[in-house]
């Protein structure tokens, strides 16, 4: 199955996973992330997204009277200024906008693991006892995951940082940051399932790599819905593990 095509089934999932958690009585599920997404909104969100924009400003200042010394090139360095600022804000986002998706997936950790888990049953009519102990090896491995990831695309994110203020290459860094984001977050939602399996990180590493599409195509859904305050954040917590499921399960027949 090409990517293309595993791309689509990750898209349908979701679609899927609309009906699927209300038909079955997991919509019971949305009061968590409700209460949690609440309290980390007010607790501080829009203080970091302000804090980026100083940072950014800040940066740019030191910046700008460079970029304009060169007279004899004032509408060359004027235009450069111009894309340079607005990659700047977009790097910077990406920042801001993985660490916050990143604690989301850390503190709902326990009812993405659970809703994964209750959905391959409801599916497949295979029956996991309920184990406390597997359950917190199961948010803890989440966790873990989701600390690798977000490590990994802050370093991306760096690295991008800098080539940034390179023409062309840095121009094209942005779409990179896009899918690699996509790659991670779905990567999450997907080793889910991976654990049941038994895989260790390494082989869920190596069946996520061999399965990008569905990854890549769960993610983008992900950041997709993300993009609404909130609001967002309550719908990915339900419908991203379980529309991963679909995916991984229909991939599987």
């Amino acid at each position: 199955m090409n990517f293309f095509e595993q791309f689509g089934i990750a898209i349908k999932a979701y679609i899927k996973a609309i009906s699927f958690v209300f038909n079955n009585g997991l919509w019971i599920y949305f009061l968590y992330p409700f209460i949690i997404s609440l309290l980390l909104f007010f607790g501080g969100f829009a203080l970091v997204h302000q804090f980026s924009d100083f940072v950014r400003s800040w940066l740019m200042g030191i910046v700008d009277p460079y970029m304009a010394s060169s007279s004899w090139l004032s509408y060359l360095t004027n235009a450069l200024s111009f894309i340079v600022n607005i990659l700047f804000a977009i790097i910077f986002y990406f920042f801001y906008s993985a660490i916050v998706k990143y604690i989301v997936l850390i503190v709902m950790s326990p009812v993405m693991a659970l809703l994964s888990e209750k959905a391959e049953e409801i599916i497949t009519g295979k029956k996991y006892k309920f184990n406390f102990s597997q359950l917190l090896k199961d948010v803890l491995r989440g966790i873990s995951i989701a600390i690798r990831n977000m490590l990994i695309e802050l370093s991306i994110i760096l690295i991008c940082f800098i080539l940034v203020w390179i023409p062309v290459i840095g121009w094209l860094s942005p779409v990179f940051l896009f899918i690699v984001s996509y790659y991670f977050y779905g990567f999450s939602m997907i080793d889910y399932t991976s654990e049941r399996r038994k895989l260790n990180v390494s082989q869920s590493v190596a069946y996520i790599r061999k399965n990008k599409g569905l990854a890549i195509g769960n993610g983008f859904v992900f950041a997709l819905l993300f993009a609404f305050p909130i609001i967002g954040a309550i719908a990915v917590a339900v419908l991203a593990p379980v529309a991963a499921t679909i995916a991984v399960l229909e991939i599987e027949k």
